[in-house]
């Protein structure tokens, strides 16, 4: 062996102990700033999903009573959460704008309206 390998180490290989720490702290700081994005796309698409299942359970509470006004004040499918108001709108004769809204946030409410009218069976 030669006298100066001793006094003297080889070159090293790979990262030094700084490197690997700021390294492992962009890695992580990379992974938090994701996971808060696919947290906000979650939420995004699960508000649009209730959304969507509320226009559904509106819809079909409507279509349930046929020609007739619909008088139930509960609608199946509706979650617990959920708030339903159901209103008059405006009348003329014998026909009548009811107003349906279901609320699955307060800021986002699903809102629909539709005219029955009474027919009489006079002839």
């Amino acid at each position: 062996m030669k006298r100066g390998d001793q006094c003297h180490p080889r070159n090293q290989q790979g990262f030094s102990q700084p490197e690997a720490l700021i390294a492992a702290l962009f890695f992580s700081v990379s992974l938090l700033g994701v996971l808060q994005y696919h947290q906000a796309l979650l939420q995004g698409f699960s508000s649009l999903w209730q959304q969507r299942q509320a226009w559904s359970v509106l819809h079909q509470h409507i279509d349930s009573a046929g020609e007739d006004r619909p008088d139930r004040p509960f609608i199946s499918g509706m979650k617990p959460n959920w708030l339903y108001r159901q209103s008059i709108g405006r009348t003329e004769g014998e026909c009548a704008e009811l107003r349906f809204t279901l609320a699955v946030r307060e800021n986002q409410p699903a809102k629909l309206a539709r005219w029955f009218c009474s027919t009489n069976g006079s002839g």
